[in-house]
């Protein structure tokens, strides 16, 4: 893959920013810079895994994105740049059949779109629910909406009993 086509930073947080928008249910939400990313970032780290806050960064590394928050069982969760780009990778290069397969389709066109291109295309919250999902459980874990979004809602035969209006057979315009 080319330079030209690398995931941005920017990009990754907007999925993040998208995930955690839709996901009322999670708590504690906290945004910080503390994270390098770039070629032998991990050797800027010291032994606690965390990175110093006067590192010297080389021209090809930069300060990244990480949040923080409990999902609905309590349990403290992690975003950053990799993860997404984890969750990112599991989706475009995974084997997913039937209706999964059909339901990343959209993600792998923006993925394949150039750089250029695809940061003008905007994925769905929806989209980046699935990519977050996969990075943190490696499976969706809860509904993101896709269904609705596709096919303009759930199919219900029973729809017109549900909500009270006359079913499609009668004639609502005689007396």
């Amino acid at each position: 893959m080319s330079a030209e086509h690398l995931i941005s930073d920017e990009e990754t947080r907007h999925i993040a920013e998208g995930f955690l928008g839709v996901s009322p249910w999670l708590g504690d939400v906290e945004w910080v810079n503390d994270i390098v990313i770039g070629p032998n970032a991990e050797y800027l780290a010291g032994f606690d895994g965390k990175f110093p806050a006067d590192a010297k960064l080389r021209e090809d590394q930069k300060w990244s994105w990480r949040v923080s928050f409990s999902d609905p069982a309590g349990t403290k969760k992690t975003l950053s740049h990799e993860a997404v780009l984890k969750g990112l990778s599991d989706i475009v290069y995974g084997d997913h059949e039937g209706a999964e397969g059909f339901r990343y389709m959209r993600i792998k066109q923006w993925f394949a779109e150039p750089a250029k291109d695809r940061r003008t295309i905007q994925l769905s919250t929806s989209d980046d629910s699935s990519i977050c999902q996969r990075a943190l459980y490696g499976k969706i874990v809860f509904s993101t909406g896709e269904a609705e979004r596709l096919f303009g809602g759930k199919l219900d035969f029973f729809e017109d009993q549900r909500s009270g209006e006359d079913s499609p057979l009668t004639d609502s315009t005689s007396d």
